[in-house]
């Protein structure tokens, strides 16, 4: 497995999930971390590289304890790839913690306090792929020093 620094980590504190939950969410991930890689000249320059990069997802569980998912954008050759890595994830982060800024509160029953409100620039797979993460429940996600935990329906952010 690579390194930690140059991964993306997901842990999920469940032990049983849903195909169908695992599925979308790991469709969506990989669309929302591309767009954001593709954000920048550098990212779209390292995407289109050939052969091309490959998302690869290493994983961990304990017995009865949370599951972690960590990706990493590899060669053919298995290779991690370091500056992409960075590159994407950080990105990602920076559009995923944007995107939480902007989303409606929650009241005492679950309901938005205000409407969500769509703006031009909104990265609609970042949007779906958000959607998928809630519906995990408890879940990490990080990316270097970064991290977003949520927990019983409340969002942190910040560093680890």
């Amino acid at each position: 497995m690579g390194s930690n620094e140059f991964a993306l980590s997901l842990r999920i504190r469940t032990s049983s999930l849903h195909v169908s939950t695992l599925s979308s969410l790991l469709r969506t991930l990989q669309a929302a971390v591309r767009d954001a890689t593709q954000g920048s000249e550098a990212g779209k320059r390292m995407l289109a590289a050939q052969p091309a990069p490959v998302l690869v997802v290493d994983t961990a569980a304990a017995a009865g304890g949370p599951v972690t998912l960590s990706f990493r954008f590899t060669d053919a050759d298995g290779g991690t790839l370091h500056e992409l890595n960075s590159t994407a994830f950080g990105a990602f982060m920076s559009g995923l913690e944007a995107a939480l800024k902007v989303s409606p509160q929650r009241a005492m029953w679950g309901t938005p306090v205000r409407p969500l409100v769509r703006s031009a620039a909104e990265n609609e797979r970042l949007r779906l792929f958000l959607e998928d993460l809630v519906r995990l429940g408890d879940v990490t996600i990080s990316a270097g020093a970064r991290q977003i935990v949520i927990r019983e329906g409340r969002v942190e952010s910040g560093d680890k």
